[in-house]
């Protein structure tokens, strides 16, 4: 008899995969040859290019093609020029003057705002200054304006602490969004103000926002079509792109049976691509989109494994064994586990081959020492559950930032990058800087937030809801309450630390951003990654439809 048939397991009815035959949608030819449009695009680029270069000569226009470029996914074909370009301006005496004139109204104020501090550029905040009345308010006629509006509500999101005048954008704007009469405003542009009220720019997965924001500009009366057609050939090419490494992370799970030989699991495929997609889309990062979505899946299978199947003493066992990082695993755990630990470790071991082969020494063993700090998180947990114990918050706060899984998973998108990755970077992230402790509590707590009611239907672990209702004795609302202000806390410090001068390069910076927008998406509203049926929209959109050109 199995001992998976006589051991009582605390077993999630985890919904089923939804995709099975994603890759039948696919003909050869879509994974195929991008050649017949590559031609195009040149073509498209090189005016693209010539628009931007003309459009320096007036810095309100210039910057507002900039903000074209980015929302409309094209950007980084021109991020050298761009930075450059937003650098001088920034420094420039002239500039500031510029943006504070009264003739900047409050929707060029928010974008000029928004397009600064993307890059990385702190503008101050007094900007919005000019747009308050005698009473120290936001001007009551500002809200006739519903592209002002939306405007600062994207840049509000971009507050960090102390920035009162941002919180006070924030609440004024998003209280006249939810009011606005759509029946008032260009129908494109309600659609737009109803998803940013849902997910604002700044916490989306870019690829989804890009996708949304090509049918929003191709409504606008004074769109660029040559820039529209660009974007359109672009994101169509990039497609193509991501549906070949979304089959070969397809072929990878087939082949290790992942499906027949660990059962107890999630099985996310296509999620675990997205996630992926979320942190890199362009396409010098195509292998390491490939390796950080199968190394998703196979923190899936770890997180699963500790959180809805092992038992104490199994866990234990695992755990040990890669502590100590055993080339096999122990004969005492269960045939899945087992199974589960060769992949990881074969998986690591591979992939610190090729980094020392790379000439990133050191970074390998980096990798795996995230990847052990959060099973250690999952144990702590596991013990907990064990035991009945309900952590005070303090210490359900501080396992958190460990059992979030986004250690392993920023490391993950890290080796990806190249030379700009090297032992400094890992060193770096080790040291918990804030960027990543911010990333985390968003992750933990987001995430804590939306899965309560499910977690609740089965034997779990307190979670970060309970824990906030013992250490305060308050009701279910307050601590929900009080852990979005976490969260939001959280973000406030991630746009700080993207601000210059910065404390790593700013590629990397930008992966554990990416990552942090993920989450929002995945789980602002419920646990889309348990529950991909919410997901499936975006997939679609993202995979299997083009968009006509």
């Amino acid at each position: 008899m199995s001992m998976g048939s006589v051991v009582h397991r605390p077993l999630a009815d985890f919904s089923a995969n939804i995709w099975e035959d994603l890759l039948t949608h696919f003909s050869k030819s879509e994974l195929g040859s991008t050649d017949s449009l590559k031609e195009k695009h040149i073509t498209l680029k090189e005016a693209v290019k010539e628009s931007f270069m003309v459009s320096k000569v007036n810095p309100i226009e210039n910057i507002k093609f900039i903000d074209a470029l980015c929302r409309l996914g094209v950007s980084y074909h021109f991020e050298i020029d761009i930075t450059e370009q937003l650098g001088n301006l920034f420094d420039s005496p002239d500039f500031k003057p510029l943006i504070r004139h009264d003739e900047c109204d409050l929707y060029t104020v928010g974008l000029l705002f928004q397009v600064f501090r993307q890059f990385g550029f702190k503008l101050s905040a007094d900007v919005f200054e000019k747009f308050k009345g005698g009473d120290g308010k936001f001007k009551g006629d500002l809200v006739a304006n519903a592209s002002g509006i939306l405007s600062l509500y994207e840049a509000s999101q971009w507050n960090t602490h102390g920035e009162d005048i941002m919180d006070e954008a924030l609440a004024f704007s998003s209280c006249h969004l939810k009011e606005i009469s759509f029946q008032s405003i260009p129908s494109h542009l309600a659609v737009r103000i109803n998803n940013a009220l849902r997910h604002p720019y700044h916490k989306g997965i870019s690829r989804i926002e890009t996708r949304k924001y090509i049918s929003y500009y191709e409504a606008e009366e004074k769109r660029d079509a040559v820039l529209l057609e660009f974007a359109k050939v672009d994101f169509n090419m990039l497609q193509r792109l991501h549906r070949t490494e979304l089959a070969c992370v397809t072929r990878w799970y087939e082949e290790m049976k992942i499906k027949s030989k660990v059962t107890y699991t999630r099985h996310r495929i296509a999620e675990a691509y997205l996630w992926s997609l979320g942190a890199y889309f362009e396409p010098q990062y195509s292998q390491a989109r490939v390796r950080t979505a199968i190394a998703l899946i196979i923190f899936t299978i770890l997180d699963d494994t500790y959180d809805a199947y092992g038992t104490m003493k199994e866990l234990e066992i695992f755990t040990d064994a890669m502590e100590k990082w055993l080339p096999a695993p122990p004969n005492t755990i269960p045939e899945s586990m087992k199974y589960m630990y060769r992949i990881m470790v074969d998986f690591y071991d591979k992939l610190e081959e090729e980094l020392e082969n790379e000439g990133r020494s050191g970074c390998g063993l980096h990798l795996k020492k995230s990847l052990k700090t959060t099973a250690n998180g999952y144990m702590k947990e596991a013990k907990w559950l064990k035991e009945d114990y309900t952590a005070t918050f303090d210490e359900y706060k501080e396992n958190a930032i460990l059992s979030s899984g986004y250690y392993p998973l920023i490391a993950m998108t890290f080796a990806g990058m190249g030379d700009v990755a090297n032992l400094d970077a890992f060193e770096w992230l080790s040291s918990h800087p804030k960027i990543r402790v911010a990333s985390e509590i968003i992750s933990r707590f987001t995430d804590d937030i939306s899965s309560y009611e499910f977690e609740q239907k089965r034997e779990h672990v307190a979670t970060g809801i309970d824990c906030y209702m013992k250490q305060f004795g308050v009701s279910k609302e307050r601590a929900v309450e009080g852990i979005e202000t976490l969260v939001s806390d959280a973000w406030k410090d991630m746009n700080q630390e993207l601000m210059r001068p910065h404390s790593c390069p700013f590629p990397l910076l930008m992966r554990i951003f990416n990552l942090s927008r993920v989450i929002d998406v995945f789980y602002r509203y419920q646990d889309c990654y348990t529950h991909p049926e919410f997901l499936k929209q975006d997939i679609v959109y993202l995979f299997i439809e083009d968009i006509p050109v």
